[in-house]
This record gives C-alpha cells, sequence and structure tokens, in this order.
C-alpha cells in the first residue's frame, strides 16, 4: 500500500507531506486547492511524462517521493528483485525535477529511467480519472480493461509470444521466397564469379608470402651489392677490415691483462665482438648463396600480384579479403541451393506456431467469455444502483483479424433506458450517462484490480444525490480489502471515507501554496457541512452532514 506521498515545491504545493492509511481516503478542499495536484504528482512519480512547467514559482527544483509497503504484493517484490533494487518490503520512490529540464529518478536510492518507473508503477497504483470516461469508448482499451480483469496475464503472454514469433517466421518465408524467385540469374553470376575465384586457385598467405618476395626480387641487385661490401669490411678487405684489427687488438690486450686483471672484462668484450663478428660474416655468406638476380621470376610475381589485384577490383573488395569474399559467394550459392530445402523446414515450424496460436487464443477467447459474463451482471446491476433503472450492459465478443491480442474483437455495448435497444458505448449521446457508466465500469472491474492502490480522481463528476451516495458506499466497499484514494466534490461520496484528507490553499499576499491534514470528528462534519452549503453553513447543514456521517458509518 501507499504509505507516504512528500511533495516539494510542485505546482502551488510548496511542501507537502501526506501518511496514509488503509481502507478509503478521501481528499477534498475547494476548487484550485490543489486536490488534483496531489494525483498529477503521484502520475509523475510513477512515470509520467514532466517538464520544468510543475516546478513552483520561484523554486530551482521540485521532488516528489512515495513511500510503499510492498509486504503483499509479491508482483512488486519480483519485479524489484529481477532489476536489483529491492530493499526488503520497502519501496521508495523519488524524482527530481530542475528548471534547467533534467530530470533525475530513483528507486530505492538507485538511479533508474522513465520506463523502469513506469513499469513499477503499473505494479503498485491504478488512477482512474475523468478521462478514463472517454477513454472507455476506445476498443483497444475495452479489450484491455476486460483482460485485465480476467487476470489472464500469462495466457496473454502466450498469446502474445506465439503472435510474434509466427509473424517472424513468417517474414523469414517472404524473404527466402523473394530471393528463390530471382535466385536463377543470382546463381548463374555467382557461378561465375565462384569459377573466376576458384580459378586464381588462391592460398591462405599467399598474398603475403607474393608481396615479400616482390620486394626482395626487386631490391636483389642492392642486397646483393651491400652484402659484398659489409662482408670487405668485416673481413675480406685487403688493407684493414674489422675482423683483423679486433685480432690485432685482442693479441695487444692478451700481452697487458697479465699486468693488470682490470684488463680482463675488457678482453673478453673484444673476444665477443670478434665472435660476433665471424657469425654475421657467416650469415651474410649464407644469404649471398640463398639470393641471385631473377628477373623471370621477378616478372613471374608481378604477373600474379596483378591478376589478384585485378580480381579483388572486379569483385569490389580488397585484396586481403578476396579469400572472405569467396567464402561469402560459396555460403550464398549454398543458400539459393538450399533455399527449397529451407523453405519447407520454415513452413513446418510456422504451422506448429500457428496450431500453438490458435489453441492460446481459442483458450483466451473462453476466458473472456466466462468473465464477460460475469461483468456484463455486475455493471447491469451497478448500472440500476446509479440512477440508469432498466439500463443494461453487455460484452460483444466477436471474430477479429488475428493479432498479438488474440482472434478477438472485443466492444461494450449498452442502453441506459428500458426497451431501448443495445448499442456501441461509443454511440452514447449523453454525458452525463457515459460518465455514469463509466462509473460503474471503473468501479467494479477495480475490483478484481491486482494493484493493491486505487485512486479516483473526481470520477463522480456529473451525478449526485442519491446517486453519489451509492458510488460512497461502493468505493467504501472496495476499500476494505483494497487502499481507496478518492478526490471528490460531492459531500455524499465524501462521508463514506474511512479517513478524510483535507487541502487547503493558503497566501501570504506574496505566494500562494497548498497545506493538507487528516480531520477529527468535528471538522469532518464542518468540511462535509461546507460541501452541503457551500460558504454559509448553517445549523441545518451541520445537522445534515452529522447524519450523513452516522449513516455512512453503518
Amino acid at each position: 500500500m501507499l504509505r507516504a506521498i512528500h511533495i516539494k515545491d510542485f505546482a502551488i504545493i510548496e511542501n507537502l507531506v501526506l501518511e496514509l492509511e488503509p481502507g478509503m481516503t478521501v481528499i477534498t478542499g475547494e476548487t484550485g486547492a490543489g486536490k488534483s495536484i496531489v494525483i498529477d504528482a503521484l502520475d509523475i512519480a510513477l512515470g509520467d511524462k514532466a517538464n520544468s512547467q510543475w516546478i513552483r514559482h520561484g523554486a530551482e527544483r521540485c521532488e516528489i517521493n512515495i513511500e510503499f509497503d510492498i509486504t503483499y504484493i509479491p508482483k512488486a517484490r519480483a519485479w524489484l528483485s529481477k532489476n536489483d533494487l529491492d530493499n526488503d518490503n520497502e519501496c521508495i520512490i523519488r524524482r527530481l525535477l530542475s528548471n534547467e529540464g533534467r530530470g533525475r529518478n530513483y528507486i530505492n536510492g538507485s538511479p533508474v529511467n522513465l520506463s523502469q518507473l513506469r513499469e513499477l508503477g503499473n505494479l503498485l497504483v491504478n488512477i482512474h480519472g475523468q478521462h478514463q470516461h472517454q477513454a472507455l469508448v476506445k476498443l483497444n482499451e475495452q479489450r484491455e480493461l476486460l483482460d485485465n480483469y480476467a487476470n489472464h496475464d500469462e495466457l496473454l503472454q502466450q498469446v502474445r509470444q506465439t503472435f510474434h514469433s509466427y509473424k517472424k517466421i513468417q517474414n523469414e518465408i517472404n524473404a527466402l521466397i523473394e530471393q528463390t524467385n530471382a535466385s536463377d540469374s543470382q546463381k548463374a553470376l555467382l557461378e561465375y564469379q565462384l569459377s573466376e575465384l576458384e580459378a586464381l586457385a588462391l592460398e591462405d598467405d599467399e598474398l603475403e608470402k607474393l608481396h615479400v618476395e616482390h620486394r626482395q626480387l626487386a631490391n636483389a641487385e642492392q642486397l646483393i651489392q651491400t652484402c659484398h661490401q659489409a662482408l670487405e669490411l668485416i673481413s675480406e678487405g685487403e688493407e684493414y677490415n674489422a675482423t683483423s684489427l679486433l685480432n690485432s687488438a685482442t693479441h695487444a690486450l692478451d700481452d697487458c691483462k697479465a699486468l693488470d686483471y682490470r684488463l680482463n672484462n675488457a678482453c673478453e668484450l673484444v673476444n665477443s665482438a670478434l665472435i660476433n663478428l665471424e657469425e654475421a660474416e657467416n650469415e651474410l655468406k649464407l644469404y649471398l648463396n640463398q639470393i641471385d638476380l631473377n628477373p623471370e621470376r621477378l616478372q613471374e610475381v608481378d604477373q600474379r600480384l596483378s591478376q589478384i589485384h585485378d580480381l579483388a577490383r572486379k569483385h569490389k573488395v580488397a585484396p586481403e579479403n578476396i579469400l572472405h569474399h569467396y567464402e561469402s559467394l560459396i555460403d550464398r550459392f549454398d543458400a539459393i541451393n538450399n533455399a527449397s530445402e529451407r523453405l519447407i523446414e520454415l513452413q513446418n515450424k510456422q504451422q506448429i506456431l500457428w496450431q500453438e496460436y490458435i489453441a492460446f487464443a481459442e483458450a483466451l477467447r473462453q476466458q473472456r467469455k466466462q468473465k464477460a459474463e460475469d461483468l456484463n451482471e455486475f455493471i447491469t446491476e451497478s448500472m440500476q444502483n446509479l440512477g440508469m433503472q432498466g439500463g443494461v450492459f453487455a460484452i460483444d465478443i466477436t471474430e477479429a483479424e488475428p493479432s498479438a491480442s488474440g482472434i478477438d474483437k472485443i466492444e461494450f455495448y449498452v442502453t441506459a433506458n428500458p426497451g431501448q435497444p443495445l448499442q456501441p458505448l461509443s454511440k452514447v449521446a449523453s454525458g452525463g450517462e457515459l460518465s455514469r457508466i463509466g462509473l460503474a465500469i471503473q468501479v467494479i472491474t477495480a475490483k478484481a484490480d491486482a494493484t493493491p492502490t486505487l485512486v479516483f480522481d473526481e470520477v463522480d463528476v456529473g451525478i449526485g444525490g442519491h446517486t453519489a451516495a451509492i458510488v460512497g458506499e461502493l468505493l467504501r466497499q472496495l476499500g476494505e480489502t483494497a487502499q481507496v484514494i478518492c478526490i471528490t466534490h460531492l459531500p455524499q461520496v465524501a462521508s463514506y471515507g474511512h479517513h478524510h484528507l483535507k487541502i487547503a490553499k493558503q497566501s501570504d499576499g506574496v505566494q500562494t501554496h497548498s497545506d493538507v491534514r487528516f480531520l477529527n470528528k468535528h471538522e469532518r462534519t464542518q468540511e462535509i457541512a461546507r460541501m452541503l452549503g457551500g460558504v454559509k453553513v448553517t445549523e441545518q447543514t451541520l445537522a445534515h452532514a452529522e447524519e450523513m456521517l452516522a449513516l455512512s458509518a453503518g
């Protein structure tokens, strides 16, 4: 249940703290005091779109905090656990809006996005507003309302998933058929392209080896000349060379190291240099034996590289990617050859999915019909109580094009007067009738609502007198099993609340803000009397208010 709402610098609310109780809580106050602003704040905290216009004039930002006890809300606990946001049986939602247009959202202290707020909010609170009377004329809204009342979420999910899987395979089949229709010309082109690449017979690392060999062959003369020059300097020079010089240095140091041991290390280093020179000499001679001027081979390598680069250019790929391109052409060629087998496989799978979908959709239809009968009876009875004697409500379920929501077209039919034929709810002419029918639907379906907190924001507009008292009684009954918060301007409804909050607008001559507080028994009588009699409260209206409160308390 919703335990507390804390609103700061939101619209005309400067700082408002509401600590709520189980049962039915009514919120009253004069027009413009900010009753519906509380619900607007609740909506925004639960993920509704918002902007900086909601920030109270003169403030830099606004903040909304709402606190829930989720001990008996298993779906909310499961959602929080799945998203690593759980905090035992407590759930605190916080939303901040700044003048710069930036917003921040938190669940149990962790930052979240608006989509997450909405998902969780749908599990915690269901807000019924005046606009929903108009929304009820839409067929999608009517279908969703029946499904929510039937509480067959798992079956709906199965219908939705199998339909989407079916459509996905249908798209694959369509693409494959399109590919097959164009396969003759594609196959001929692929065969020609593959024959070119097969004739090339390019090996895995051939291109890299060819580039290395080409570089060596093209520079062979310079390489040979440089190696000979190096050998001259190392050992073959007649006048002097490094080897003879190092030998001389070795002999000279050998003669002296006996005189001073500190020359030992220098002697070893010169000997090492001499050994390294000898190894370098051997490496250079071996290299010269392996390299040769070979213009014929250079020409062959040139031609092979040109062949590879020309074919890569023709196929519009980089030369180093030509083997990968060849493999992709093979895959495409195999796909065309195997298209008929793949098509049969997909069609078989699609047929199985269709059978599953129809089975789920038929089961969904049966549940909808069963729950529709219950709703027909309950809402018809509620319409009678709301002053529409002889009124009838009926849900018509007919076949529709298969979709993610099933194979049913669901439409609400009503007649508000005896002897009149049933007609679609969207054809109801009277706004007052639509309001009362909508209220009957909302109150009855709310009894099966899985969310533990139900908010009714002035849904009693357009009714009064005895009908309003019945609405109050129905909402109080809801409050016995769920937390009901009802904003109302009708004393008949307000008198049925288990708890009574009054919102009043205060002004210091500079700024206006709203205050809220729970009313005691005496204050509640005064407020009901004000709602009955307007500005002037008389002994008669006070007596009437006391009588209404006594009757509603049972």
